[in-house]
């Protein structure tokens, strides 16, 4: 179908596949009829206007409570996570929320690794 990617994470029992809106939206239908077709999956959801926030440092590894003061940054500002993707590596974080709540999202990570250490 030639729709590429933006993030692929996945769990126990579930898969979520990230993909340009532009791209997709056209092509939704026959691609739900080729995943339900091939893979027989108990359900597909699909869900537009998300926003995927990477926050990326070489010290996230060795600083406890990076996450949790993200996560305590982004319910202080109102926005609703959506989505969280961190890999083992514990270099990044990915996040993913509506595009409405994108900088208000942003400023708040912002304010607390870069206005707090001013």
């Amino acid at each position: 179908n030639e729709i590429s990617f933006e993030h692929m994470p996945s769990g126990i029992d579930t898969m979520t596949i990230i993909v340009h809106q532009d791209e997709f939206i056209e092509k939704e239908q026959r691609v739900v009829s080729e995943i339900n077709r091939l893979t027989h999956p108990d359900s597909i959801d699909i869900e537009s206007d998300l926003a995927l926030i990477a926050v990326v440092g070489r010290g996230m590894k060795s600083s406890k409570g990076t996450s949790g003061r993200i996560f305590s940054a982004l319910a202080h500002a109102n926005v609703n996570v959506k989505m969280i993707d961190q890999g083992s590596s514990e270099l990044n974080i990915i996040i993913g929320v509506k595009n409405e709540d994108f900088e208000n999202a942003i400023r708040a990570i912002y304010n607390i690794f870069v206005l707090a250490q001013l």
